[in-house]
C-alpha cells in the first residue's frame, strides 16, 4: 500500500514510533535513526532478549540505524537520506532539530517535496512551545484525568486511565496527516511541514464533552447527575467477575426480554440480577436479545478470547535476541491489502551497512572508517 514511500524516523519512546510503526504496517519503509547508544525505551524495564517489550512492538517493519549526530559526518548522511526520503518524522524536544541542521528549512534545502512531521507536547508556537512533555502532560491539560476522576468521584482525585493515549491519540493524527499530506502532493507536487501537537490532539479527543460543556455550561459529570434516569449502561459485578452492560433507553424492551422481567424500575434490580449470576449468564442473556454487553477482561483473557483468535487480532514475531514474541498486529482490514509484519524491531545499528551501501553508495573503507570514529555503531 505504502510501499513506494521512505520514511526517515528521528521519533522515540511512544509519540513518534507508533506513528511510524502503523505505517510501516501499511508497508512504508522506515529508516529508523537512534543515537549509537540506542534510544532511551530500548532499555524499560523488564528487558526481553536485551531489549524493553515497548521496543519490541513500537518498532517492528523499521530498518535500524545509528547516528551520532553531533558529529557533522553523522549530520551529512542524516541529510542525504532526507534527500531519498518523502516523509521525516521527528520528536524531539523543540528546537533541537534546527540546533542540529536537520530542521524543516535545512531539509528543505536538499528536498524541497519532503513532508516534515513535527511531533511536540505544545506544537510549534504558542507560551508553552518550548515546554519539554510526556503523554500524561497532554492528558493533565486537556481534562482527559479530570473527566475520568469525575465518573467516579467529582470530588475526588484525577485519574489516569490504562496506557498512555496522550501519546498513542496523538500518533494517530500523525499517521491522519501524514496520509493526508501525501495525497496532497500527489496533486499538487507540493511537500509541507506537519505540526502535531499532544495537547491539541487530546483537546480533539475530548471534544464531545467540550462541546457539551460549551454548549450548556455544565461539566460532564453536573449535566449527567442533573438528566440521569434509570441507568442501564455501566460496569456491574457478576458471581465470578464483571461485566459492562451498554443498554440505552431505546433498548429497555429487549432488556426486559434477556432479564425475563415485566418491569425495571430500578437500577438496584439490574444490579442485583447480574450479581446472582456469572458473567457467561449475563453475557449469553443479553446477546441473545441483541443487548451490547461485554466480559470485562483481563489481557490474558483478551489475547486468547475466540473472537480475537478467528480475526488472527494477535500475531507472532521471530526476533533474533527475544525469539518468539506475540503482538496485537495491524488492526484493520482491507479487501484488497495485507498489513503484515514483515520484520521484528532492530538490534542497535542492524542495518547500517545495507543502508549505507544500498541507498548511499559508501564504499566498505568508508563505512569502517565511520564506525571506527563512533560516527555509527
Amino acid at each position: 500500500m505504502l510501499e513506494d514511500v521512505r520514511i526517515l524516523d528521528f521519533s522515540h519512546v511512544y509519540f513518534g514510533p507508533y506513528a511510524t510503526m502503523i505505517l510501516g504496517d501499511m508497508g512504508a519503509e522506515v529508516i529508523k535513526i537512534e543515537p549509537p547508544w540506542g534510544e532511551v525505551a530500548r532499555l524499560y524495564p523488564p528487558l526481553f532478549g536485551g531489549m524493553s517489550s515497548v521496543f519490541l512492538y513500537l518498532n517492528r517493519n523499521k530498518k535500524g540505524m545509528t547516528l551520532n549526530l553531533k558529529d557533522p559526518r553523522a549530520v551529512e548522511i542524516a541529510l542525504k537520506l532526507a534527500e531519498k526520503s518523502d516523509i521525516l518524522v521527528e520528536n524531539f524536544k523543540r528546537g533541537t532539530m534546527d540546533k542540529l541542521g536537520l530542521g524543516y528549512e535545512d531539509i528543505k534545502k536538499v528536498n524541497p517535496d519532503i513532508i516534515y512531521a513535527s511531533l511536540s507536547g505544545f506544537g510549534l508556537d504558542g507560551p508553552y512551545y518550548s515546554r519539554p512533555s510526556f503523554a500524561p502532560i497532554a492528558s493533565s491539560m486537556s481534562g482527559w484525568y479530570r473527566l475520568t476522576g469525575d465518573i467516579i468521584d467529582p470530588n475526588g482525585p484525577p485519574i489516569r486511565p490504562a496506557e498512555w493515549h496522550g501519546d498513542l491519540d496523538p500518533a494517530l493524527w500523525a499517521v491522519i496527516s501524514v496520509l493526508g499530506a501525501l495525497r496532497y502532493r500527489d496533486k499538487t507536487g507540493e511537500g509541507q511541514l506537519i505540526d502535531v501537537s499532544q495537547l491539541d490532539c487530546m483537546i480533539a479527543q475530548t471534544g464531545v464533552s467540550i462541546t457539551r460543556y460549551m454548549l450548556s455550561g455544565e461539566l460532564p459529570w453536573q449535566a449527567e447527575k442533573k438528566y440521569m434516569g434509570l441507568n442501564t449502561f455501566g460496569m456491574f459485578k457478576a458471581k465470578d467477575g464483571w461485566v459492562y452492560v451498554a443498554a440505552e433507553p431505546q433498548m429497555l424492551d429487549r432488556l426486559l426480554r434477556a432479564m425475563r422481567v415485566e418491569s425495571l424500575e430500578t437500577q438496584e434490580q439490574l444490579e442485583q440480577w447480574i450479581a446472582e449470576r456469572h458473567v457467561s449468564e449475563v453475557v449469553d442473556a443479553m446477546v441473545s436479545e441483541s443487548v451490547p454487553v461485554a466480559p470485562i477482561l483481563q489481557i490474558n483473557e483478551t489475547v486468547e478470547d475466540p473472537h480475537v483468535k478467528a480475526r488472527g487480532t494477535i500475531v507472532e514475531m521471530d526476533h533474533p535476541t527475544a525469539g518468539k514474541v506475540r503482538v496485537p498486529g495491524f488492526p484493520v482490514k482491507f479487501s484488497e491489502y495485507k498489513a503484515t509484519v514483515r520484520m521484528s524491531a532492530p538490534i542497535l545499528g542492524q542495518h547500517n551497512d545495507e543502508i549505507l551501501t544500498e541507498l548511499l553508495g559508501y564504499s566498505k573503507e568508508k563505512i569502517d572508517e565511520l564506525r571506527k570514529s563512533g560516527v555509527i555503531t
